[in-house]
Parts: structure tokens; sequence; C-alpha cells
């Protein structure tokens, strides 16, 4: 089970798949390792990585370290 983010609450914590910088970056999903993150991330192809971050599914956002 994904961690809670205590900081935002009703998000989730974990891997998360992306293309791109913020904020045009593209979302991929997010997953509780990072071995299943990096894993998807080689099927999606050339430019998908993967980073640390905070999820919101409602509102479907994604926020990491490097957003402001």
């Amino acid at each position: 089970m994904r961690q809670t983010d205590t900081r935002h609450p009703g998000w989730v914590q974990g891997w998360a798949v992306v293309k791109g910088e913020w904020p045009a970056r593209e979302f991929g999903g997010i997953y509780e390792t990072r071995a299943e993150a990096q894993s998807q991330a080689e099927r999606k192809g050339r430019g998908w990585g993967v980073r640390w971050g905070a999820y919101d599914q409602e509102r479907d956002d994604f926020i990491s370290g490097d957003n402001p």
C-alpha cells in the first residue's frame, strides 16, 4: 500500500513514472516501489523516468521535489 502524504491530505506518496520537466511533465502512473516504476518507465520508452513524489488521484496532480 502506498504511503499517505501528511503534508497533502488525500494524496499518496510513491515512485512516479514521468516524462519531461515541470510544468509540462507527462504523468504515467505511481507505484509503491522504485523497481515497479522503473519497469513501467522502460516499457513506456525513451524519455520516461522515475521520480519520488506525491499524487492526488482526484485532481490528477503530481508533485515532486523539483516543483516550485
